[in-house]
Order: structure tokens, then C-alpha cells, then sequence
């Protein structure tokens, strides 16, 4: 499974960077991409899960650093309609290397913001410190 992620990811990655440099964008978004990023996935938010977890792609993305309550929950169930305003907006994740369960993990951005600090900021999740890995928040 794991390697079927990375083989989807390389190939997401060789199309975003080519469809980067002809619309003359790769210079802009290399500079604002943190150095530590294993991989750079770019693209539409297809699906929400929850509150901390969407699809770019169809690629399910873990967001670092997040925890938000369980959908099981109301708070949870509130946390992932307030996510799924985010449908259909351009992400930019940053991806750690990382995997949990079947998704990759990164910190993400939509439209330049931060998505974590977005949910953060609403109140409908926290920040969970001890996954920060890139020591962001």
C-alpha cells in the first residue's frame, strides 16, 4: 500500500512541476515551500473527511499537527462541515515523509493560508504539538 502511495504521489509531483513551470508559477511557489518537505502535493481538495483529513487529488492528506475531534462526535461532525467550505479550493501540502494509516502527512495551505491555524482559529480543533514535527505552531 505504502508503495502505491508513493508511486501516486511521484507521478501527482512530475505533473504538478511541469504544469508549474507552463503556467511560469515554479519560482513563486519554491520560494514559500518549506525546505524540509520530502514532497510538495499541489492540487484541488476532492474530498473532506473530517476535520483533519481531506483528498487533494483523491490523495488522502493527514494534516500535521492537527487534532480535531473524532466524527463520531457532534463537535467532530461540526469541525468537518466547517472543513468541507474548503471543497473544491487549490491546497498546497508539504508533505513530512510520514504515513498513518492509508495517508500521507503534511502541512497544507489553501489559497496561501494555513489550513491547521484556520481550524485553530475557528475553534474547532488544536493544535496537537507532540506531531508538530517541523516545530510550526
Amino acid at each position: 500500500m505504502l508503495h502505491k502511495i508513493i508511486v501516486i504521489v511521484l507521478g501527482f509531483i512530475s505533473m504538478t512541476y511541469i504544469n508549474l513551470s507552463v503556467n511560469g508559477d515554479a519560482k513563486t511557489l519554491d520560494e514559500k515551500i518549506d525546505s524540509r518537505a520530502v514532497s510538495i502535493l499541489n492540487g484541488t481538495i476532492t474530498h473532506v473527511r473530517d476535520g483533519d483529513t481531506f483528498e487533494v487529488e483523491g490523495i488522502p492528506v493527514r494534516i500535521s499537527a492537527l487534532d480535531c475531534p473524532e466524527n463520531k462526535t457532534s463537535a467532530g461532525q461540526k469541525a468537518t462541515r466547517f472543513a468541507q467550505q474548503f471543497k473544491g479550493r487549490q491546497a498546497v501540502c508539504e508533505l513530512t515523509g510520514a504515513t498513518t494509516y492509508d495517508r500521507i502527512v503534511g502541512y497544507c495551505s489553501i489559497e496561501g493560508k494555513d489550513f491547521a491555524k484556520i481550524m485553530v482559529n475557528n475553534k474547532f480543533c488544536e493544535f496537537w504539538l507532540k506531531y508538530d514535527v517541523w516545530n510550526r505552531y
